[in-house]
């Protein structure tokens, strides 16, 4: 019988293992507690911690006095009255909480509600959409590449929430920005195996799931740490006292033609557009607004909207008709594109605020771009309200 042997380095490593392991939790719990008491200090911040991490998002939904609002360039083009300001004081009993740059179009706003996953469900959140984006075939990819994440597209990939069927749509048009994929070989792989979708592809894919869900476990823990670390290195938010009140709406939207006005008066004229006869451009415009590839990846964001059982408000801006007057795109024409995102909207089930009667309104705008006045975003803050209170909102 041979006597024992001594092994003080297995032991040395067990303690090393175990001291790691008890660093990690107490790290992931202070993270968790920095995001909890300050997350409603980050709704006007819109760093890449908050727009292409998962924890910040993830977090804002648990708090049942922040209403996020996806969107695009309208949510960081400083202007009086937007929502970050105007519920700042949770003056009806909430915050907005904005999340989107330039560029944030369908196919990015999906991958990051697609992110959040199980804790969107029975949740409210409000979708920002620009026309826009509507009336081109092909997006800039640029857009696209400037807010792509591989931790949410990860999340989506590997996520458990969604069906099958949904994750190889989705995956389909991720290919379409090959460059998003460098250097994510295993994200790359695994959306060909979902866009192929044949029976081996399934079985590849199952056997590459639990690898993916690893892999999504250890930028999940990276992220909370980024955010954690992210909050504490902003300065120290002010004690800002809540300021229930009931809101005048004629009042506030009184006060913000006034400064619509004054804004107006200072812009930079306008873009000199070239006079068409009127209809001139119809073909084009709605050969254009039929091909255009946001109406599959709108319909994609509705669907994992769907699935995951959240409960959204879709919020459009009107076009600029008489932008589109003037270079020969009558009304008619014009009516389809509100007709079709009705059409959508209805098919799954999410309120829709079009605000038509505005389309010849020049207050309404900031520029000639889709970017809200002081008083588009009365009129957005009033539905937002109505919304997060279970009015009605519908138009």
């Amino acid at each position: 019988m041979q006597p024992d042997i001594p092994r003080p380095h297995i032991s040395a490593s067990l303690i090393a293992i175990a001291i790691a392991c008890a660093t990690l939790v107490l790290g992931y719990r202070w993270c968790r507690d920095v995001e909890q008491r300050h997350v409603a200090d980050l709704a006007a911040d819109l760093s890449d911690p908050k727009l292409q991490g998962v924890a910040i998002q993830r977090e804002a939904f648990a708090q049942p006095d922040l209403l996020v609002l996806y969107g695009s360039s309208e949510l960081v083009k400083g202007v009086p009255a937007m929502a970050t300001e105007f519920f700042q004081d949770y003056p009806t009993g909430f915050r907005a909480f904005p999340v989107g740059k330039e560029g944030t179009s369908s196919l990015a706003i999906l991958q990051k509600v697609a992110a959040v996953g199980a804790d969107l469900h029975g949740r409210k959140v409000a979708l920002s959409l620009s026309p826009s984006f509507f009336f081109e075939e092909q997006l800039d990819p640029t857009w696209y590449s400037g807010n792509f994440s591989a931790l949410q597209a990860g999340e989506l990939v590997f996520s458990g929430e969604l069906s099958f069927d949904l994750k190889r749509s989705v995956a389909r048009r991720m290919l379409a920005y090959p460059e998003t994929l460098d250097d994510h070989w295993l994200l790359e792989a695994t959306l060909h195996r979902l866009a192929r979708g044949t029976a081996l592809d399934h079985a590849l894919y199952y056997a590459a799931l639990p690898l993916g869900r690893l892999q999504n476990m250890a930028a999940r823990l990276q992220d909370h740490f980024s955010a954690a670390l992210h909050i504490t290195g902003l300065a120290p938010a002010p004690d800002q006292p809540r300021k229930a009140r009931a809101l005048n709406w004629d009042d506030h939207l009184r006060k913000a033609d006034s400064i619509s006005r004054q804004l107006a008066a200072k812009a930079k004229a306008a873009p000199k557009l070239t006079q068409r006869a009127r209809g001139s451009r119809d073909e084009q415009f709605l050969t254009r607004l039929k091909k255009a590839t946001e109406w599959t990846d709108f319909e994609l964001a509705l669907r994992v909207l769907r699935e995951l059982g959240a409960e959204p408000l879709l919020l459009s801006m009107p076009m600029h008709a008489r932008d589109l007057e003037t270079v020969g795109v009558s009304r008619k024409a014009r009516e389809s594109f509100p007709l079709r995102l009705d059409q959508l909207a209805d098919r799954y089930g999410a309120p829709l605020v079009y605000f038509g009667a505005h389309e010849e309104d020049p207050l309404f705008f900031s520029d000639h771009l889709d970017h809200l006045s002081p008083r588009g975003w009365v009129y957005y803050n009033e539905t937002l309200d109505d919304f997060f209170h279970g009015r009605n909102v519908s138009l």
